[in-house]
């Protein structure tokens, strides 16, 4: 969502937004189990390959017509690992994502899930975010712009949610 940019009269720069983020060790307990390798997998199948056949040898037309056939083959594939299988998958994502707009924000809607507004600063050794959940689009955003027009007016920070502090500068040489 859009970062509204403050700058305080001490002259500190705040970003304070409306943040829509997926509660991601929810996720991961829940979902994370596709990512353990199976074990015991079998082998691609693929049998003996025993050349040109049961009806004798490779003829020079047969050897023609096989090599022909090799380069269709190649040139297929290749056309279809570079052009046509990004198309697909270019289609399949666009199609996902619409799909999950089109289901995540009615069922966000429906089921109250609060919007988390965030008011962060960063000095270039730390980092603070004070985060709060509001529960409505239009309350979350009128508490972004209430907690920018504070900060703006040179209040302190909004300590209304819980905080976070990390560092992000290099670390310290000693």
């Amino acid at each position: 969502m859009r970062t509204v940019k403050v700058d305080t009269p001490s002259g500190q720069t705040w970003g304070v937004r409306v943040v829509w983020q997926p509660r991601w060790s929810a996720l991961v307990r829940r979902f994370g189990a596709w990512r353990r390798k199976r074990k015991g997998e079998k082998g691609s199948g693929i049998d003996d390959f025993s050349g040109c056949g049961d009806l004798g040898g490779c003829g020079g037309d047969e050897l023609g017509a096989i090599v022909l056939g090799i380069v269709l083959f190649i040139v297929g594939v290749l056309l279809f690992w570079f052009i046509l299988l990004p198309l697909l998958l270019l289609i399949v994502d666009i199609l996902v994502v619409v799909l999950l707009l089109l289901i995540a924000i009615p069922a966000r809607v429906l089921f109250r899930r609060p919007w988390t507004v965030e008011a962060a600063y960063d000095d270039g050794q730390t980092e603070q975010i004070f985060s709060t959940d509001v529960v409505g689009w239009r309350r979350a955003l009128e508490t972004r712009d209430d907690i920018a027009a504070k900060l703006r007016q040179g209040y302190p920070a909004p300590i209304v949610g819980t905080l976070r502090t990390r560092l992000s500068g290099p670390p310290a040489q000693s």
